[in-house]
């Protein structure tokens, strides 16, 4: 999940609270089945991002642990369908129920945990590609041209844009193996870079903050995993 205006939104203190306080907790609880327990084979884990499902994204991992290494790798997939979200001046967000967005995303991140065990804190780095396709539906002024003259209406609007981006990340983070169940939490930041000039004509402003889709920029990462490791 990615975060706008980190210091000034109440809403991102409150979700930073909250994971600094889940981080602290994990990091302090003891599994005695599972916690001190060494790494003797290669484990897979498959978790989910909940915190993803809020901007209408299903975001999975895929994470591959080799047996006797520190350095974990993780394959992520998002799958993006639903109403978009506009973000205005004032850092008010709305939903547009007949902006459409669908698409996907592919990343790949290396994770190096700093204890050779099941539960350890980490580091972690990677990249993301995403392709995203938006519907727009809207009313407005129009621009016509007809025996080389042009022409100015009022009415309808149907746009349908493309925007590709890549997202640079490094985050600091927790994972917690409790009777094969994992529990995930991390921070960080990211660096959005979009891949070609999506033009939105006025009509929304989803260029605006680092959660828009064709934001250029940094921010600050946030999110939570949940999910089960095969071993």
């Amino acid at each position: 999940m990615i975060i706008s205006n980190p210091f000034h939104s109440g809403l991102t203190k409150t979700i930073l609270f909250v994971s600094l306080s889940l981080f602290t907790f994990l990091a302090k609880s003891q599994d005695k089945h599972g916690d001190s327990v060494l790494r003797t084979k290669t484990a897979i884990s498959v978790s989910l991002q909940p915190f993803f499902l809020v901007n209408n994204t299903l975001k999975a991992d895929l994470e591959i642990q080799p047996i006797g290494r520190k350095f974990n790798y993780v394959i992520t997939a998002e799958l993006y369908d639903g109403p978009m979200l506009d973000d205005d001046d004032f850092s008010y967000t709305s939903r547009f129920p007949e902006d459409q967005i669908n698409g996907f995303g592919l990343g790949i991140l290396q994770k190096y945990k700093f204890k050779n065990q099941l539960s350890s804190p980490y580091l972690a780095y990677g990249v993301t590609f995403r392709h995203q396709e938006v519907a727009i539906e809207t009313e407005g002024f129009y621009s016509t041209e007809k025996d080389g003259l042009m022409y100015y209406d009022y009415g309808d609007i149907k746009k349908r844009l493309i925007n590709d981006a890549i997202l640079f990340s490094a985050t600091l983070g927790y994972q917690k193996v409790s009777r094969n169940v994992v529990y995930d939490l991390y921070f960080g930041f990211g660096y959005k870079l979009p891949l070609n000039d999506t033009k939105f004509g006025g009509y929304r402003r989803y260029e605006q903050g680092i959660t828009s889709i064709a934001y250029k920029g940094f921010g600050m990462l946030v999110g939570f995993k949940l999910g089960y490791q095969f071993q």
